[in-house]
């Protein structure tokens, strides 16, 4: 650990140079100060800063060590007995689950007052220190939840943005065509036309046929750029289109959470 980590944690640089704008008097008369103190022109630029993004680096780049000896580095550090250091003591339950307790099998939290969490909750902290070895651990129950509560929250917004539209996957997506939900399989579009042949006919070159087009697929080339556009972009990427299509069945749509006709959530 860098011996100036609580500087860089809890005091900003300076605000502009020797010779700064602010630092400068008005060429105007009328706006220059009357008066003023040495003190203001030559104070301190430093102020109380939040960024606790290197104290979340280094405790992250401890992983696999025991927690007291990085702690014992952390107070060598960062003194508990000055008021602005200790201010840094104060977010290590941010980062770090301190109080973790066994109960039932598995890891919780101990909130004091609020009574004991699962460590697996999506808020809880990203490491723990584990009970029983005391060593700094990666808290990956509690990642994977708050990865799949974010892709739930994105679902939903995308739900609300588009009635008609469910995506599953990058290949798979849920359409409500004409009232009725479908299973639409998307492929990428291949990179040459194939050249068929009918009997009698000379032979041309085809694109494979978009099921939701209803026409085959085509090369639509280079996206313009607006988030918002559906025409450059139907299935959300410039170079796929519907291969095939499927009706969703009773078990499907109550899985989803859907109704034919209406497409509007259960409750």
């Amino acid at each position: 650990m860098r011996k100036d980590m609580y500087k860089v944690i809890v005091e900003r640089p300076r605000r502009g140079g020797r010779y700064s704008s602010e630092r400068r008097p008005s060429t105007d008369p009328e706006d220059q100060t009357q008066r003023e103190s040495l003190k203001f022109r030559h104070r301190s630029h430093k102020w109380l800063n939040e960024n606790l993004n290197p104290l979340r680096r280094y405790l992250e780049g401890q992983v696999g060590r025991r927690w007291d000896q990085v702690y014992s580095e952390l107070c060598a550090r960062i003194d508990r007995r000055n008021t602005v250091q200790q201010h840094i003591h104060q977010h290590l339950d941010q980062f770090v689950a301190l109080r973790v307790v066994a109960f039932d099998g598995r890891l919780h939290l101990d909130h004091g007052w609020g009574g004991l969490k699962p460590l697996s909750d999506p808020w809880s902290p990203k490491l723990y220190v584990d009970p029983d070895s005391g060593l700094l651990l990666n808290n990956d129950e509690a990642i994977a939840a708050r990865r799949a509560l974010r892709r739930r929250r994105a679902l939903e917004r995308a739900a609300k943005a588009s009635p008609d539209l469910r995506r599953v996957d990058e290949l798979h997506q849920l359409r409500r065509i004409d009232g009725i939900w479908y299973e639409v399989e998307l492929a990428p579009l291949p990179e040459t036309a194939a050249l068929t042949s009918v009997r009698g006919k000379p032979a041309q070159f085809t694109m494979p046929f978009d099921v939701i087009a209803r026409r085959p697929a085509r090369w639509i080339g280079k996206p313009c750029g607006h988030r918002a556009c559906g025409a450059c972009k139907p299935y959300g990427r410039s170079d796929l289109y519907a291969r095939s299509k499927r009706q969703l069945n009773r078990h499907e749509l109550q899985r989803y959470g859907l109704r034919n006709h209406d497409g509007e959530h259960l409750h």
